[in-house]
């Protein structure tokens, strides 16, 4: 069983009406942790729909077949596993916070926030233990379980050149600032501005503490991210040029208003 806590924003569940997506008018409402545990399954599942055949997911895959996931039934059995296990257990980092986006209480997008340190939630010593234990299982299970999707040495040279970037870029600041780890929408979805929700879900509170945003950039979402007011630091690159990740970062103080993105002519990509 996951255990369940307690995060230091305003609210546990958040609903917003965003707008209406369908002729049915359905309502879009966001929500945060604790998640029932049907939600890590259409997480996960919007995830490998949502980055089927990108270039980063081409470019780690073990083959080009491995990249593409146009429906559910594409998804192997033990790849599902995979992914909603870490969906799961995603949840139990006292630094990661999750945002689901909903229609019908089906999630149709999702945005994994790295939280400013002073936002991690507290521990007992119960839910340290209990998380160091799943951690190592998991470890132990990847290393006896490979993910043959994926090609090792890249998702290891990826995940080292990440790091680097972070140092590099925010270096001991990356401690006051939020880190858009993952944005996704289900491809059915998407260009309905969920993604742009989401994203204005942390902006908006970090914006309101003063703090700066950083995110690495995919080739869909990189014109959202301007429109926003992020400006780019550097990039990562991949092999030989093979994929070029732009790194940005959102800065409150110079950042565009909300009126003022409004006024921007160009739509919402995502």
């Amino acid at each position: 069983m996951l255990v369940h806590v307690t995060y230091p924003l305003s609210v546990n569940i958040l609903r917003i009406t965003l707008f209406m997506l369908s002729s049915n008018q359905s309502e879009i409402t966001l929500q945060v942790p604790p998640f029932p545990s049907v939600y890590f399954r259409q997480t996960g599942i919007v995830e490998c729909l949502a980055f089927s055949n990108s270039a980063l997911t081409r470019w780690w895959s073990t083959t080009p077949q491995d990249a593409i996931i146009n429906s559910i039934g594409d998804i192997p059995s033990f790849r599902m596993y995979k992914t909603i296990r870490d969906h799961a257990h995603r949840e139990l980092k006292p630094g990661i916070l999750v945002v689901c986006a909903l229609i019908d209480d089906q999630v149709v997008g999702a945005a994994s926030w790295g939280l400013p340190k002073k936002l991690w939630r507290s521990e007992t010593l119960a839910e340290f233990i209990y998380r160091k234990a799943i951690e190592y299982m998991d470890d132990l299970e990847d290393c006896l379980f490979p993910s043959w999707w994926n090609n090792l040495p890249k998702r290891e040279e990826f995940n080292r050149l990440q790091q680097g970037s972070l140092e590099k870029y925010l270096g001991s600041a990356i401690d006051e600032t939020w880190y858009l780890k993952v944005l996704c929408v289900h491809p059915g979805f998407q260009r309905k501005g969920i993604g742009a929700k989401l994203l204005d879900w942390g902006l908006k509170h970090a914006r309101e503490r003063g703090e700066k945003v950083y995110v690495e950039a995919s080739d869909i979402g990189k014109g959202l991210y301007i429109k926003k007011g992020f400006k780019e630091l550097g990039e990562i690159v991949l092999g030989d040029g093979e994929v070029v990740i732009p790194c940005m970062i959102w800065d409150p103080a110079t950042a565009p208003s909300q009126d003022e993105i409004a006024e921007q002519p160009g739509p919402i990509q995502i």
